[in-house]
């Protein structure tokens, strides 16, 4: 594998006009930030209902919406379906959260007991209605401590076999002790924030997937040193203040 000596890397970004209720465009920021301050070029791009889905992206991210939003999209995910499960098979890392991750998945019920049919791309499937989920979440995964925010009415249900992205040590996660789900290099989660700016290991694992894909190395150094400290200071903010209650957002 060649040294970092500097590439393009594309960003697919799906839905940004309907799936950015959580802040996922500092998701976007934090992969394209740290991209740029190893020597690399990323560039990113929409994909909106009704156009042409962008080809070859080396990530592709996805954020959280309402219901309304859903179902705004349902029908063109659905006919990019197969697709973007021929990205996710050739090794593509996705990073979904919320909403998004839920229409990647298997499917989705609503809680009115509508089904909608999902991508298949995660292992799991969703149920919305379940009592509301509020507050800070402290997961622990392969890549360390994951920490960020939760609100949502959805449980997770993982398919036998699958893989989480660990365990919930505070917060609700999936509703089962669990957080999120892995697939191969891709991720899927309920942890909010945004959750990358936030946890920059997470950040360098989707890269370094990416990058492993164009036969280039990847390793944070000293120029991603400012914004690790400041995500560690915002990670012990929210570890010190774990168990605080929120009624109101």
């Amino acid at each position: 594998m060649s040294s970092s000596s500097g590439i393009s890397v594309s960003i697919l970004e799906l839905y940004p006009e309907e799936l950015e209720a959580s802040g996922e465009r500092g998701n976007v920021t934090a992969l394209k930030t740290r991209l740029e301050r190893a020597g690399h070029r990323a560039d990113v791009v929409q994909h909106t209902v009704g156009r042409r889905l962008p080809k070859d992206p080396d990530i592709v991210v996805i954020g959280n919406g309402p219901v309304s939003a859903v179902r705004a999209v349902h029908d063109d995910i659905l006919d990019n379906a197969a697709a973007l499960r021929s990205l996710a098979d050739d090794g593509v890392p996705f990073f979904a959260v919320g909403a998004g991750a839920e229409l990647l998945g298997a499917g989705i019920t609503l809680a009115d007991g509508t089904v909608l049919e999902g991508v298949g791309i995660f292992p799991f499937s969703a149920r919305r209605g379940v009592p509301r989920q509020v507050g800070y979440i402290v997961v622990e995964t392969a890549q360390g401590t994951v920490v960020g925010f939760e609100d949502n009415a959805s449980e997770w249900n993982l398919e036998a076999g699958a893989v989480p992205l660990g365990a919930v040590t505070s917060g609700g996660g999936n509703g089962n002790g669990r957080e999120g789900v892995l697939a191969g290099s891709s991720v899927a989660t309920q942890t909010k924030g945004p959750i990358l700016p936030l946890n920059p290991s997470l950040s360098d694992a989707l890269i370094r997937a990416a990058l492993e894909r164009r036969d280039e190395a990847y390793a944070p150094s000293a120029p991603h040193a400012e914004l690790d400290r400041l995500a560690a200071k915002s990670r012990e903010v929210i570890v010190a203040n774990v168990k605080s209650v929120f009624t109101t957002i």
